[in-house]
C-alpha cells in the first residue's frame, strides 16, 4: 500500500505536470543546444539579455531564460534532443529520466541486499527533489545513474570503468570532480585514470563541437566567480547551502540583505573556511584506514552529502542525488546489523528531501540544510570501526592551515563588495537585475528583469515608473537633451522604438530592426547591432532623417557594444568575446581603427558628453572593472576594485557616470550605480 501511494502520488503530482507543460528550467539546456543546431556560436550564451534575445527570437518559451553558471559541456546530453519541438523534447527528457532512474536502481539492486520492493520506497520518500525534477525537466538524475553506475563498477571491481562514469558526470556538472579525493586518498589509480580520461574527452567532444571560445568564456569569466557562491538568491535561507547561511547573516547588501545578523565580512571568510574544513577533514579522517565493504559503502553514501554541502550553487532538486546515499547507506547499516542506525539514516534522508509546508519552512528555512548536515555526521559517525576520536597535531597543524587559506581567499573574494552601496539608485522591489542605464531628460532609464520578462523602467524626481510595452525590454538608449526613449523590443525579432517620456501611455513609434542600441549625447545618432544566424554588424543612423541606416562595422570585425559621439563617430568593442578590444569609426571616412593603449579585453565603451573621456569595462582576474581614460593623456582611473562585475557604464553629463554594478548580488544580477567624478 505504502509503494502503490508514493507511486500515485509520484504520478500524478510530479510526472504528469512536468509532461503537460513547458513552463520549467528544461528550455535552458534545450535553447543552447538548439542554438548550436542553428548554427549560432554559443560564445555569449552566459550573458542574461543575450540569452534571452535568441530565446524570443527562436520562440522557445515565454518568461525568463539563463544558463549561468552551467559548464559548456552539459550542453552534450540535449544536442540529440533539440531537433525535437521544445515540448516534445522535454516529454523525451522526462521518458528518459525514468529510464535513467530505473537504470539506477537496477545497477544498486546488483550490488545491496535490498529487495525491490525496498529499492523503489526509498527513491520516492526523496518527494521535493523527485517533484522538482520531473516537473522542471532538470539533469540530476543523468548524474545519480551515473554515480550508481560508477559505484556498480567500482562493487564488481571494475575501477576504470567506475573511474570513466565519474569523470563524465564531473565534467557535466563540476561538483562530482570531488569524487577525485576518494580515488586519490585510496591510491586507486585505475579509478583515477579512468576518471581523468573520461572527463577530458567530455571537455575535447565540447571543444570540437561548440567550439573554443565559449570554453574560454567559462574558464576565464565564469569559473573563476563560481566560488563567490551567489549565482542566485545570495541572502536566500531557503538556497539551504553554508554559503547562502553565512551571508544571511554576516554580509550586508542595501535591498536583499538590508540587516544582517552582524555585519562582518571577516566572521563571514573564518566561517565559510571553517565550514569547508571541518567537512573535508572529517570525510577524510573517517575513510583513511578501514577498507572492509560495509565501511567503503558508507564512505561512497557520505560523500555525495559532502559534495551538496560544498557546492556553492545549490537547488531543491539537487538532493536527488540523495537516494544513491539512502540506499547504499540503509543497506551497509542493515548488512552490519544496526537496523536503529539504519533507521536513523532512513529518517535524516526523508527530512532532506522533504516537501515541508510553507508556514513551517518560513520558521525554519534551513531545514533541509540541517537534516543533509546531519546525515553526512551521522554516516561519518557510523562508518567508524573505533568511535573514539583520536587527537593527532598534525592533523590540526593541516586543519589551522586550511582555514587560514580559505579565510584569506574568502576575505579576497568579499573585499571592496560595499564600495558602491551607497551611490545605488532604487530598483523596483519585485525586480531580479536592473542593466543597462542610460540618460534621460531630467533622469535615468534602464531595463529591469522582472519574473515574467524583461521591461524599461524610468527613474525621474525620485520615482520609479515602469513602462510596459508588448515584448522584452532587452536595451534602451537616451539622452539628457531628448524627451524620447528608444528601446529595443525583442519578440521573433528585434526592433527598435522611440517613446515619448511625458507621454508613457502612448504607443511607441517603430523605428528600425536591431538590437543593442546607443544614442548620441545631442540625440541626432543613433547606432545599433543587427544580428543574422550569430554574425553580427553595427548600423549608423540620423535620427532626424528618414534616409535608411548605414553599415558601419561588418560582421568580421564582431562588433559587441556601441557608443556614439555628437560628432557621428563611434568607438566600438569589437572582436571574440574572451578578448575583446576597442576601435574608432570616424563618420566621415569609415576608417577603422584600434584605440591605441586600451589594454584589453576591453567592453561596454561610452565616450563623454564633452568627447574627453572614455568609460569601459576591463576584464581582470575574472571581474569586469570600470575604467575612465583621458584620451588626451591616456591617464586612466579604475572605478570599481571588488571580486563582481561593473558593466555598461554610460555617462548623465561630464560627471555623472552611470552603470550596472553585481556586487553583494547574484552574479550579473546588478543594480544602477550613480557616481560623481572629478
Amino acid at each position: 500500500m505504502a509503494l502503490t501511494g508514493l507511486l500515485i502520488a509520484f504520478a500524478g503530482g510530479s510526472f504528469w505536470p512536468g509532461w503537460r507543460v513547458l513552463n520549467s528550467d528544461f528550455p535552458n539546456h534545450y535553447l543552447a543546444a538548439k542554438l548550436y543546431h542553428q548554427g549560432i556560436p554559443l560564445d555569449r550564451v552566459y550573458e542574461w539579455t543575450w540569452f534571452q534575445r535568441e530565446n524570443n527570437h527562436l520562440g522557445v518559451r515565454d518568461g525568463l531564460v539563463g544558463f549561468a553558471p552551467n559548464p559548456p559541456m552539459s550542453i552534450l546530453p540535449l544536442v540529440p534532443f533539440a531537433i525535437l519541438p521544445p515540448l516534445a523534447a522535454k516529454r523525451a527528457w522526462l521518458v528518459l529520466n525514468l529510464v535513467l532512474l530505473v537504470f539506477s536502481l537496477w545497477a544498486l539492486r546488483q550490488v545491496t541486499s535490498l529487495n525491490w520492493r525496498r529499492l523503489c520506497i526509498i527513491p520516492l520518500l526523496c518527494v521535493l527533489p523527485l517533484h522538482i525534477e520531473f516537473l522542471y525537466a532538470r539533469p540530476y538524475l543523468l548524474i545519480l545513474a551515473l554515480i550508481c553506475g560508477a559505484y556498480y563498477a567500482f562493487r564488481s571491481d571494475r575501477q576504470r570503468t567506475c573511474g570513466v562514469m565519474l569523470g563524465i558526470a564531473a565534467a557535466m556538472k563540476l561538483f562530482p570532480a570531488l569524487f577525485a579525493i576518494l580515488f586519490i586518498w585510496k591510491r586507486n589509480w585505475r579509478a583515477l585514470i579512468g576518471w581523468a580520461v573520461s572527463a577530458a574527452t567530455i571537455a575535447i567532444a565540447s571543444l570540437l563541437m561548440f567550439g573554443v571560445e565559449v570554453h574560454r568564456v567559462f574558464l576565464s569569466q565564469v569559473l573563476s566567480q563560481a566560488s563567490r557562491g551567489d549565482w542566485l538568491g545570495p541572502y536566500v535561507l531557503a538556497q539551504n547551502s553554508f554559503i547562502t547561511l553565512w551571508s544571511h547573516l554576516f554580509l550586508v547588501e542595501p535591498e536583499l540583505n538590508p540587516v544582517p545578523s552582524f555585519n562582518s565580512p571577516t566572521l563571514y571568510a573564518v566561517a565559510q573556511a571553517t565550514t569547508v574544513t571541518v567537512l573535508v577533514f572529517s570525510f577524510l579522517l573517517s575513510i583513511k584506514a578501514d577498507r572492509t565493504p560495509d565501511r567503503t559503502a558508507l564512505h561512497w553514501a557520505a560523500l555525495v552529502p559532502l559534495l551538496l554541502l560544498l557546492s556553492t550553487t545549490t537547488g531543491a532538486d539537487h538532493p536527488c542525488l540523495l537516494i544513491f546515499t539512502g540506499i547504499v547507506g540503509f543497506d551497509a547499516l542493515l548488512t552490519t546489523g544496526s537496523k536503529r542506525n539504519a533507521l536513523i539514516l532512513l529518517l535524516l534522508y526523508a527530512v532532506a528531501c522533504a516537501r515541508v509546508p510553507y508556514r513551517i519552512s518560513t520558521w525554519f528555512p534551513v531545514y533541509r540544510l540541517t537534516a543533509m548536515t546531519m546525515l553526512y555526521a551521522f554516516l561519518l559517525y557510523a562508518s567508524r570501526k573505533d568511535r573514539r576520536l583520536r587527537f593527532e597535531w598534525r592533523w590540526l597543524a593541516a586543519g589551522v592551515i586550511s582555514v587560514a587559506i580559505l579565510t584569506a581567499h574568502n576575505l579576497r573574494i568579499v573585499r571592496d563588495r560595499e564600495e558602491d552601496f551607497g551611490r545605488r539608485l532604487p530598483s523596483p522591489s519585485s525586480g531580479h537585475r536592473a542593466a543597462n542605464p542610460v540618460p534621460v531628460a531630467g533622469g535615468v532609464a534602464f531595463t529591469e528583469m522582472q519574473r515574467t520578462g524583461y521591461e524599461a523602467v524610468l527613474f525621474q524626481d525620485g520615482d520609479l515608473h515602469s513602462m510596459p510595452l508588448s515584448d522584452d525590454v532587452l536595451s534602451v538608449a537616451g539622452a539628457q537633451t531628448s524627451p524620447l526613449l528608444y528601446s529595443e523590443l525583442a519578440g521573433r525579432q528585434s526592433f527598435i522604438v522611440r517613446l515619448a517620456l511625458d507621454r508613457l501611455g502612448s504607443a511607441p513609434e517603430a523605428v528600425s530592426e536591431g538590437q543593442e542600441l546607443v544614442l548620441s549625447p545631442d540625440a541626432k545618432w543613433l547606432a545599433f547591432i543587427r544580428e543574422e544566424r550569430g554574425s553580427s554588424t553595427a548600423w549608423l543612423s540620423a535620427t532626424d532623417s528618414k534616409d535608411p541606416p548605414r553599415m558601419i562595422l561588418p560582421g568580421t570585425y564582431h562588433p559587441l557594444e556601441l557608443s556614439i559621439t555628437s560628432q557621428g563617430d563611434v568607438v566600438a568593442a569589437v572582436g571574440n568575446v574572451s578578448d575583446p578590444h576597442l576601435v574608432l569609426v570616424r563618420l566621415g571616412t569609415r576608417e577603422v581603427t584600434a584605440l591605441a593603449g586600451f589594454p584589453h579585453p576591453a567592453r561596454y565603451p561610452s565616450v563623454s558628453p564633452d568627447g574627453r573621456r572614455v568609460a569601459f569595462s576591463r576584464l581582470d582576474r575574472g571581474s569586469w572593472h570600470v575604467v575612465v581614460r583621458e584620451l588626451s593623456t591616456g591617464t586612466e582611473q579604475q572605478l570599481t576594485h571588488g571580486w563582481c562585475n561593473s558593466i555598461s557604464p554610460a555617462w548623465q553629463d561630464a560627471q555623472i557616470l552611470l552603470y550596472a554594478s553585481d556586487c553583494g548580488r547574484g552574479v550579473g544580477l546588478s543594480a544602477i550605480v550613480r557616481r560623481v567624478l572629478p
